[in-house]
């Protein structure tokens, strides 16, 4: 857990200062005087600090945020006034400096997702090459699904990648089947999908045959004749074809003697072992994955389309959450840090910052006070005016939207928490 964490304090850190970057990039490029740079908040002290010039560099104790400090953003704290303040600066010029998070973030999505994909290619199962169907659990016997059944399309759309078929399930209102020839529209029912926004286990996965693809050497199932490329037919000339089959009949069989019937070559033959043999082997799977190598150019146009949907997803399950009270789904720290990798997975870990600068940058444009879409609704509304916004106000107003802010943040850590560590 510890390691998930380094990894969660150096992603929020990257995604900290290429966001509070944007803001300075832009107030410097427009003339307007940066007081303070910080990673991290620093009330009282701070663990590391340094002048340059005008500006002071430092990393404060609490890994909460992190922020600039703009001289002359509100008024009355510019004293006296200097050429450099930002609010005698131009609306055009507040609106660039205070949206120049919201655009680093934004780029800096587009950037890693551009270059996972350039690196590491596109790989994914094509749902079209499940030639056996899916396989599906308890949630999924719920929606009405069956092992066997092949997923045509969701709301009418044809799913891609396996990988989006559950996603795009929890998100979508209908799903269309070919069940032994019968085409079937199931509707997604309210409450079946609170049923999946409240359980996080996986509810669908690929049909498999089989076919043993590695034997532990010199284990029992080595030692009983059993080979690689074999394919289990039968057990106690009971017919299974596919693991899931396997699965359920072994569980009638255990620690027991059984005879394996094998088509190995196209020969059938009979094998006694154990059921606890079986445990010494790694099944394959016979399915045809498949890979995409985008050139540069195309990678960044896959960057672009990638940092969209990862935001349209994340606002589609935002809303879905509050539509169906599934409150368990929203986390804080903790959840986020059990997403990483215990082991240094770059491909992980790049695409988790991608995903959370972009969702970021979503959250810093809402129009909250104190945020910086706060700031820019501001201007906006001087701009539309043609007047100057009270001091008292904008002050109130932050100080309302700060509390506010905290407010939230510390109901989802409290609800993290309990999920994580108490109501396991």
């Amino acid at each position: 857990m510890i390691y998930k964490i380094i990894q969660l304090i150096l992603c929020i850190s990257i995604i900290i200062i290429i966001h509070e970057l944007g803001h300075f990039i832009f107030a410097k490029l427009l003339g307007t005087r940066v007081e303070r740079f910080f990673l991290f908040f620093d009330p009282g002290f701070s663990l590391f600090k340094i002048k340059i010039k005008n500006t002071i560099y430092g990393i404060g104790w609490l890994p909460l945020g992190g922020y600039i400090k703009i001289s002359g953003i509100i008024p009355e704290n510019s004293n006296p006034p200097n050429n450099e303040d930002f609010y005698l600066k131009s609306n055009w010029k507040k609106l660039l400096i205070m949206l120049g998070g919201v655009i680093a973030n934004v780029l800096l999505s587009i950037i890693i997702f551009s270059l996972i994909i350039f690196n590491y290619k596109e790989v994914y199962l094509p749902v079209k090459n499940m030639k056996y169907g899916i396989v599906v659990n308890s949630l999924g016997r719920n929606l009405g699904l069956k092992n066997g059944d092949y997923i045509l399309s969701v709301d009418g759309k044809q799913i891609k990648n396996f990988l989006h078929l559950p996603k795009s399930i929890i998100l979508g209102n209908s799903i269309t089947i070919n069940r032994m020839g019968n085409i079937i529209t199931l509707p997604i029912k309210d409450y079946q999908k609170k049923l999946l926004f409240e359980n996080k286990n996986l509810f669908i996965s690929p049909r498999i045959p089989i076919i043993i693809g590695k034997i532990i050497k010199d284990s029992q199932a080595d030692k009983d004749g059993l080979k690689i490329i074999d394919k289990i037919i039968a057990i106690n000339s009971k017919k299974v074809i596919f693991l899931d089959q396997l699965k359920e009949i072994l569980q009638n069989y255990k620690n027991s003697n059984i005879i394996l019937s094998i088509n190995r070559n196209g020969k059938l033959l009979n094998l006694k072992t154990t059921t606890n043999s079986l445990l010494n082997i790694v099944f394959t799977v016979d399915l045809k994955i498949e890979k995409i190598n985008y050139n540069f150019i195309e990678s960044i146009q896959a960057g672009i389309i990638k940092t969209w949907d990862s935001l349209k997803t994340q606002i589609n399950c935002l809303k879905q959450v509050f539509k169906y009270k599934a409150y368990k789904q929203v986390g804080s720290f903790f959840s986020i840090a059990n997403i990483f990798s215990t082991k240094w997975n770059g491909e992980i870990f790049w695409g988790l910052t991608a995903t959370l600068s972009i969702w970021i940058a979503f959250l810093n444009i809402l129009p909250i006070p104190s945020l910086d879409g706060g700031y820019v609704l501001f201007v906006l509304l001087e701009m539309i005016t043609g007047k100057k916004l009270k001091t008292n106000f904008i002050e109130n107003a932050i100080t309302i939207g700060f509390i506010i802010i905290t407010f939230l943040m510390l109901i989802v850590l409290i609800l993290d928490i309990l999920n994580n560590f108490i109501f396991v």
